[in-house]
């Protein structure tokens, strides 16, 4: 077991999962423009992990992706602000406030945590059985004493296995949000694409006026482009809390293998669509998605991005782990929701901030996921 900085001489990379973990701690991860965090890498003796590590003390923007204050603050903030429900907007507002006070007195973003690759949605080694975690968490201890130790984007339909090891260790279950998942095991024969609502994007799909562009057929000139379209979606449209991917992470990504991109060019050679997997042989997911928001509804933008990745998945036979947000959308395209998890280890910690962390899990398993079923979020 042996955690070191990626540009650390000595580094062994075994496998094509490993050689990735390294390109994106070195190329990847200092290219996102709203996160401030050290980027370690974890070598178990059989896998490499890039593994986050914040000190408390970084930028009060830093994103969520390595902010469980932003996360359930911050954010959480946001997506209340977007229920327009006022009987309901105002004591969750008030209630986050008051917690979030209370979690930035406990440390809360002190926090070292495990395969965390910056994105929206993390995915596991499909070869890894977990095994190693009792020896993962005892050498992350002994490094930092001071900080909790955690585990994103975990659920129960794609984790189970895991999951139950780290509640035997001991590690918390924290709810975060509610995904979709879409199975696309059973290929062309799949339930999504006999959906009414799938069906037509198909049919949007066919006749529509772009070129579906391949990242490796994308020109060194296009990525400033995507990151824009990105960036009018997940930061202008949605949360500036979102992770800021830049044209240079993109390009990196697609240079390295762990991000395949796929653009929609209009015949006039303008990109108003891009759209970004990541992936494994199990499961795949969508941390990039961006669209020109000044075209017109009936362009079909975000309906045409999501049909590519519904039609790649069953292609793939493999699961679509379409995130959150647009819950109605997913919902009536077959999308199936799980609520996902964070899980910490706090054990070793000062009691005082044990019990901030056993009360956030304590109202987000009471309200949080409770309200997230409820109202189909």
């Amino acid at each position: 077991m042996r955690l070191t900085a990626p540009d650390e001489a000595g580094i062994t990379v075994r496998s094509e999962t490993d050689r990735r973990a390294l390109a994106f701690a070195l190329h990847g991860a200092p290219t996102i423009g709203n996160v401030e965090t050290r980027m370690m890498l974890l070598d178990t003796g059989s896998l490499l992990f890039p593994v986050t590590v914040n000190d408390g003390c970084e930028r009060t923007d830093n994103s969520y992706v390595v902010s469980p204050l932003t996360a359930y603050t911050g954010y959480a903030g946001f997506e209340i602000a977007q229920l327009d429900r006022p009987w309901l907007t105002w004591p969750l507002t008030a209630l986050t406030k008051g917690v979030g006070g209370l979690l930035k007195r406990a440390r809360i973003d002190r926090i070292a945590q495990v395969n965390n690759w910056l994105l929206s949605t993390n995915l596991y080694p499909p070869g890894w059985d977990g095994a190693d975690l009792p020896a993962i968490t005892a050498h992350l201890l002994e490094r930092y004493p001071d900080h909790t130790l955690g585990f994103r984007s975990l659920n129960r339909q794609s984790n189970a296995g895991l999951i139950a090891q780290l509640e035997a260790l001991g590690y918390l279950a924290i709810p975060s949000r509610q995904v979709y998942l879409f199975d696309g095991t059973a290929g062309r024969d799949t339930d999504f694409l006999r959906r009414r609502d799938t069906r037509k994007d198909a049919r949007l799909l066919a006749k529509m006026p772009y070129e579906q562009v391949p990242g490796t057929a994308l020109a060194d000139t296009d990525y400033p482009r995507l990151e824009h379209l990105y960036n009018l979606l997940y930061l202008d449209k949605y949360c500036p809390l979102n992770p800021h991917f830049s044209a240079d992470w993109m390009r990196a990504g697609q240079r390295d293998g762990w991000l395949e991109l796929t653009a929609l060019r209009t015949p006039e050679g303008r990109i108003d669509a891009v759209l970004g997997w990541f992936s494994d042989e199990r499961v795949m997911t969508t941390p990039v998605v961006g669209y020109d928001t000044s075209q017109s509804q009936k362009s079909g933008l975000y309906r045409l991005t999501s049909q590519i990745s519904l039609e790649e998945t069953a292609r793939r036979r493999i699961l679509l782990n379409m995130s959150a947000g647009a819950a109605h959308f997913k919902r009536i395209r077959g999308g199936r929701p799980e609520i996902e998890y964070s899980f910490v280890y706090v054990d070793h910690l000062p009691a005082a901030r044990q019990r901030a962390w056993h009360l956030l899990g304590r109202l987000l398993h009471g309200i949080g996921v409770p309200i997230m079923k409820k109202l189909k979020l």
